[in-house]
């Protein structure tokens, strides 16, 4: 009788162990969480900078390209017109956080109102209407100013003015000499003072540039034709100002 129920003891045993691996005991799961991902703020610093500084360059182009156009005549301004209007399309579609919204309102307000007045003087020259258009992008532009200023402020950014005081257009705004052609034909602008160096762009009939400076000799003069720097042959264009009143540059810039 002992001897049977062992056996039926050990049979017990392994049907239960057998249960076990059939029906294993339930483990709850630990669950780690993951770290937060980290989003870059918008309107900080760090993402504002480039873009800040590409806005900034491209009004500074744009006010380059303005002061030749209000010094050009009626029938030279289609030139002008189409680089200031590609480069308010380049303004308006860029992508700027909601923390720019005004100061991309009032670029856009002021490029706009450049743009009407210089094409209503392009087609009726002898129409003063223009003129107070004119006199609004000014303070239109004392707008783009301030909201620069607050945006530059608020994104805590080293202050940069919008037309720096170094730039090739503030030394030509002070030279106050323009270069123009009055002739029939086109002006080659070289890369550097030399008849064999390459072209960079022209200087078609009836427009004109800032001049920048001149070489020692005299013969050439460094312009600065909507953005396009180069040099063009002082006997193929007629300066607003005598020669010696420009300064001497070295011949290597380009």
């Amino acid at each position: 009788m002992k001897r049977a129920i062992i056996p039926l003891i050990c049979l017990v045993i392994l049907v239960a162990s057998s249960c076990e691996a059939f029906y294993p005991i339930e483990i709850t799961p630990v669950v780690t969480p993951l770290p937060p991902t980290m989003t870059p703020d918008p309107c900080g610093p760090e993402s504002l900078s480039d873009k800040m500084m590409t806005i900034n360059q491209s009004l500074t182009e744009f006010q380059e390209v303005v002061f030749i156009a209000d010094n050009s005549r009626a029938q030279d301004l289609i030139s002008p017109l189409m680089k200031l209007e590609e480069i308010r399309i380049r303004l308006s579609t860029l992508s700027t956080p909601s923390c720019l919204a005004k100061f991309k309102q009032s670029y856009l307000d002021y490029t706009a109102v450049v743009i009407r007045y210089l094409s209503s003087r392009m087609n009726d020259s002898k129409s003063d209407d223009y003129e107070i258009d004119q006199q609004n992008s000014q303070t239109l532009w004392q707008v783009v100013e301030l909201e620069y200023e607050k945006a530059i402020l608020d994104a805590r950014l080293d202050f940069q003015t919008l037309t720096s005081s170094d730039s090739a257009f503030a030394q030509a705004a002070e030279i106050g000499v323009m270069a123009r052609n009055d002739g029939t034909r086109s002006v080659n602008v070289r890369a550097q003072a030399d008849l064999d160096a390459s072209i960079v762009g022209s200087l078609e009939p009836g427009m004109q540039a800032l001049v920048i400076a001149r070489n020692e000799a005299g013969d050439w003069v460094r312009i600065n034709l909507m953005g396009i720097y180069g040099w063009v042959f002082t006997k193929t264009i007629d300066l607003s100002a005598k020669l010696d009143e420009i300064p001497v540059t070295d011949n290597s810039q380009n």
